[in-house]
């Protein structure tokens, strides 16, 4: 007798020994149990699943000689038969190679016969996405409306290629990947079994090369049993799929923390000449720094043996998670450009050499850079209370000055009405306030300087009687001009002469007898209450 795989030698017989899809096997356990079986059946998803299986425990269910049934005794000859796919009212067609629309019109002709000892005429239909288009539409009507004792189950890896038309005239069932909890279990019992041990770490290494198909795991493991005898160890499982040591993967991560780049390239270069697989190598130091990143995250969702933990340990603090995913993207890019380039080693190399680059994440600059305003904030918040006092007095300071020289012009108005010949040497004068009690009045001559001194006092009073303020006076000479703009604000407030004083002028000079005194002496006459006069000459 030929050597039977451990994927056929130990395939499910019956619903409950499905591993990973008890939700599918539940549902049609209930479905034959209320009798509730429909005409079309599609079964989608991974490979190594268990599509076929379900599809061929669903055959034995409906077609047992004591069913239909939700548990096949597996002994009886129908039973049997759809085991060791004979059975004659069970028919399992290759969708890959029966895909024609030819093929499809002699199964339109051959569900019209009666099941010859069963219930049912069931047709298990793999790789169903293969068939063409006009095929499938040559079955739409069959399908829709088969006779009463046929069945079709179709099983297929990509659900998306099935027509639309196709899909809605079946009862639709999604089988998903099996974890790695259930395929462990599930291999420790195959192992045992078999009379092999199987530790902890070959089991972690066995289920995360299987991608969650069961029927790999169990063709790796078929392998490892056949090469070497009693005991499977992650060591060995490693050197037959060719990965690389887990001292070598944790030494480089530990090279990439440091930025140790000389050490890196060495790494690369011995396992270049020791024969390993640069892509497996990649690939193997992605899958290294993922299950690190998941248990800095969350060590319960790690799926990793129990001698990697005490690594782990260490390791998971070497990087951020932001860190991790912008390695993962960068040796994702890697993977991806070394399948097309012809000297791989080089992409790997420049890749790494970017990794083991000192990274800064911008969300942690950003929040650093808040932390350090705030710091700063505080900081002013002291200072700005301490000098608070003293911009308050600069602000009064500016007040007053404002209000001094706003007033110096009323002033210098005011005065100019009492004492108008004498004070003229105010409009001249230039005011610097140095203080709210300080006033500086700057003369271009010393004429101006004693005609500004002579008002003083009466400067001060005014000051204080306008502002409120005791304001001292200082007068300095300075050999500047007055600003123009200056003369022009100070407007002397001239009030009329009274008309009932009856000035007249009296002309004596006969060379100018007709002619009138000139308007600015008859102006001075008035303002001291004179009568302007022209002098008479007497030759």
């Amino acid at each position: 007798m030929s050597y039977l795989g451990l994927a056929r030698k130990f395939r499910p017989q019956n619903f409950d020994e499905v591993v990973g899809q008890d939700h599918i096997s539940q549902t049609l356990k209930n479905a034959i149990s209320e009798k509730r079986i429909a005409h079309a059946y599609l079964f989608s998803g991974p490979r190594g699943c268990g599509k076929t299986t379900m599809a061929r425990i669903l055959a034995k269910a409906l077609n047992c000689k004591n069913g239909p049934n939700t548990q096949p005794c597996g002994v009886c000859e129908n039973c049997m038969e759809i085991s060791k796919s004979s059975s004659i009212d069970v028919l399992e067609i290759d969708g890959a190679s029966n895909n024609g629309i030819d093929e499809i019109r002699a199964l339109r002709e051959n569900v019209k016969f009666a099941s010859a000892n069963s219930n049912y005429k069931i047709y298990i239909v793999d790789e169903a996405h293969q068939i063409t288009t006009q095929a499938f539409n040559a079955l739409l009507k069959t399908l829709e409306e088969p006779p009463a004792h046929v069945v079709f189950i179709m099983a297929t890896t990509e659900q998306h290629k099935i027509p639309v038309t196709i899909l809605s005239r079946c009862q639709r069932y999604r089988f998903k990947l099996i974890s790695s909890s259930e395929m462990a279990s599930a291999i420790t019992n195959i192992a045992q079994k078999e009379g092999f041990e199987i530790d902890s770490d070959a089991l972690s290494v066995v289920t995360a090369a299987s991608g969650g198909s069961m029927r790999d795991a169990l063709s790796l493991l078929d392998q490892a049993m056949s090469s070497n005898a009693g005991k499977v160890t992650g060591e060995y499982i490693r050197g037959l799929l060719g990965l690389l040591p887990r001292d070598i993967i944790a030494l480089v991560a530990e090279n990439i923390a440091k930025g140790d780049i000389q050490a890196i390239l060495k790494t690369v270069k011995e396992i270049n000449e020791q024969g390993y697989n640069i892509l497996q190598f990649a690939r193997d130091l992605r899958d290294r720094l993922r299950q690190v990143m998941i248990y800095l995250i969350n060590p319960e969702v790690a799926e990793i043996s129990t001698e990697d933990k005490k690594l782990f340990e260490i390791q998971k603090n070497l990087f951020t998670v932001s860190r991790h995913i912008r390695m993962n993207n960068l040796l994702s890019k890697a993977l991806e450009e070394m399948r097309w380039h012809d000297q791989p080693r080089i992409v790997l190399e420049m890749y790494l050499l970017k990794m083991s680059e000192p990274y800064y994440n911008v969300g942690e600059l950003i929040s650093r850079i808040a932390e350090l305003e705030k710091n700063v904030n505080k900081e002013e918040s002291f200072e700005s209370s301490g000098s608070l006092q003293r911009e308050t007095k600069k602000s009064d300071d500016v007040v007053a000055s404002a209000d001094l020289i706003s007033v110096w012009g009323e002033i210098v108005s005011e005065i100019m009405k009492k004492h108008p010949l004498t004070a003229q040497s105010l409009k001249k004068a230039v005011i610097k306030v140095a203080g709210d009690a300080f006033v500086q009045l700057t003369v271009g001559g010393q004429f101006d300087y004693e005609g500004v001194m002579g008002f003083q006092e009466q400067i001060a009073k005014l000051f204080q009687k306008k502002t409120g303020l005791n304001v001292k006076i200082k007068v300095v000479i300075e050999k500047t001009a007055l600003p123009k703009r200056q003369e022009e604000d100070i407007a002397v407030k001239e009030e009329k002469p009274i008309s009932s004083l009856g000035y007249t002028i009296e002309e004596d000079l006969k060379e100018t007898a007709k002619t009138v005194v000139p308007k600015h002496i008859e102006d001075i006459a008035k303002k001291f209450k004179s009568v302007a006069k022209k002098i008479t000459d007497n030759k």
